[in-house]
């Protein structure tokens, strides 16, 4: 079984049969830009959040807990008040979208991103310390919230990653990717859902697919260490598969 390194964390795995070296950003979150969300309820909360992932990217994630933790229980309460329904979204084609396809005529508070975020990253911080129950619980909120976002379904792919959870962490990415492909708001996680498509494809044994699926990243992110490294090791496994018949 492969050793697997996470994003900004661990270092240069080893494998005893074939050596080859994997990057930093293939599983879990790196500094991507996506378009900035427009205001919605919650909006105060959205500085002290950006502050707070910003100190977590750096590595600081003692600092960033109580930015993080503050904002998470203020958007519980949004959440919970009753009566209303909240959900996040990054633009008003997101809000109208989501009230044609699944509004059901029920008024819906637009939710400030910043929820989402706070949620999000708090489950990447559990996943580095390797509390996954708990970073799960983190990660199911944020999918609860922003129906639209294919970030914490990229990392709940990480957290069933590190449970060698394959199946799991397959269908999580395929959920990122069919986000950011329909979604120009959410573009710019699709070559980190292809990477971790692929990473599980691997372990799954479809080398084909997962050759396949880290081109298709390539194409995207052509400057990816990471997907040529993979790509050299499934070369590998597949012609040790055609010598070996």
């Amino acid at each position: 079984m492969r050793t697997l390194f996470f994003a900004l964390v661990l270092g240069v795995p080893a494998l005893a049969a074939a050596q080859r070296e994997t990057g930093p950003s293939y599983l879990s979150s790196t500094p991507l830009v996506s378009a900035a969300a427009e205001p919605g309820l919650g909006i105060a909360l959205r500085a002290p959040v950006q502050n707070a992932v910003a100190a977590s990217m750096a590595g600081r994630h003692e600092e960033a807990l109580p930015a993080l933790r503050q904002a998470a229980r203020s958007c519980d309460a949004y959440r919970a008040v009753t009566g209303r329904r909240t959900f996040s979204f990054r633009s008003q084609r997101q809000y109208l979208l989501y009230m044609e396809e699944a509004g059901g005529g029920h008024p819906t508070e637009w939710l400030d991103h910043a929820c989402s975020s706070a949620y999000t990253r708090l489950g990447y911080i559990d996943i580095e310390r390797n509390r996954i129950d708990s970073a799960l619980a983190w990660l199911d909120q944020a999918i609860a919230v922003a129906p639209y976002e294919a970030e914490p379904l990229c990392e709940r792919g990480a957290a069933l990653t590190r449970r060698k959870d394959w199946k799991g962490s397959l269908q999580a990415y395929q959920q990122a990717l069919a986000l950011a492909r329909r979604h120009p708001e959410a573009a710019h996680m699709e070559a980190m859902a292809l990477r971790g498509t692929g990473f599980a494809l691997i372990e799954l044994g479809d080398l084909a697919a997962a050759r396949a699926a880290y081109e298709a990243s390539q194409v995207l992110d052509p400057e990816s260490a990471t997907a040529r490294n993979e790509l050299r090791y499934i070369v590998q496994l597949q012609q040790r598969a055609e010598a070996a018949d």
